[in-house]
């Protein structure tokens, strides 16, 4: 049998190795050079006086690991995430004692995608800062991504042990026991963040989407709360013109949903609502057709949007266009169930 080196592996590996073994307090010349070369080329291709500053700065003290922790949160504000590593690296090589550095070099990782790297990594800063609850947050929230939802709480209540008061850990909470369907421990928990920061607008945001999805017009409140923090929210904007829509309260809705299209003409799914509101409920068939285009001129794979509208089509006695409009339904998604039927009943 040939056995093949997984040469990302073994990089990995040796990465975590040197972040974790390294005692040496200063970094090669060579290597300082190659790197600050490469800046300096970097700084006028991404035409960065922030990043050519810091270079300045490098060249007269090379072994200084706060500038290369400053260089590399440049390079990850212009996406240059290879680089930010580098300097990372560089940083823990000469101090390994500063937590934001490994920080970093975790939030990198789970930017290029490297999952499993950013969680070893965390795991490293739990054992090396064990006080420090923004790696144990992220760790809940890794864990959360993965559906390991025990984990994720696990590491949340780990980070609340260490202090009660973060309300980012209640969130953190709340969003697993939503996800894994025990609702009343997520709106506890999204209470308990609000008790912790008054102006958590997620979380205010999150209770309004389930008092809603319940159709409870407590939901307004939460909403009302969001936009005194941030009236510019176009999503709870739309979120509440929903609820009217779910409650009956046509009116109100359209005028809703009227308002955000004056201000975002992008909205498709207002266009969309719009279409079902006049065709259910205003009996407005013409109006229905028009707001239905509208959301498929936005949004060509709007498979609901072109059963509306064929179903608009044959409410009017239009075969030709409503056959056509289930058939684009079809192409979109095979054997889809209103789409069939609809043809059948034509």
């Amino acid at each position: 049998m040939i056995y093949k080196f997984n040469f990302r592996l073994i990089f990995s590996i040796i990465v975590l190795a040197v972040i974790v073994f390294s005692c040496k307090n200063n970094i090669d010349d060579a290597e300082v050079k190659a790197a600050n070369l490469k800046a300096d080329s970097l700084s006028v291709k991404l035409n960065s006086p922030e990043l050519k500053g810091v270079n300045a700065l490098l060249l007269k003290d090379p072994n200084n690991a706060e500038l290369y922790y400053k260089r590399a949160r440049v390079y990850l504000n212009l996406n240059q995430l290879f680089e930010t590593v580098g300097d990372a690296l560089r940083a823990i090589k000469i101090d390994s004692t500063r937590s934001e550095y490994y920080l970093l070099l975790s939030d990198t990782y789970f930017a290029q995608n490297k999952t499993k790297l950013s969680k070893d990594l965390l795991e490293i800063i739990e054992k090396k800062f064990p006080e420090n609850t923004e790696a144990l947050l992220k760790l809940a929230e890794l864990y959360f991504l993965v559906k390991q939802y025990q984990k994720g709480i696990e590491y949340a209540n780990k980070a609340l042990k260490v202090n009660e008061n973060l309300a980012k850990g209640y969130y953190l909470k709340s969003n697993i026991y939503r996800e894994s369907g025990d609702t009343s421990k997520a709106i506890s928990n999204l209470e308990t963040a609000i008790e912790q920061d008054n102006k958590f607008e997620s979380a205010f945001f999150d209770l309004g989407v389930i008092y809603a999805c319940r159709k409870n017009p407590l939901a307004f409140d939460y909403y009302a709360n969001v936009l005194k923090l941030n009236p510019g929210n176009e999503e709870v904007k739309y979120a509440r013109a929903k609820l009217l829509q779910d409650l009956g309260k046509t009116e109100e809705a359209i005028s809703e949903y009227e308002l955000i299209i004056g201000k975002n003409k992008n909205c498709v799914n207002c266009f969309y609502n719009l279409g079902a509101i006049y065709l259910d409920v205003k009996k407005d068939n013409a109006k229905a057709l028009d707001n239905f285009t509208k959301a498929i001129a936005l949004n060509p794979q709007y498979i609901e949007a072109y059963f509306a509208r064929g179903y608009t089509y044959a409410k009017l006695k239009d075969k030709v266009n409503a056959k056509a409009d289930y058939n684009v339904c079809l192409k979109l998604q095979p054997n889809y169930g209103p789409a069939v039927q609809g043809l059948n009943e034509l």
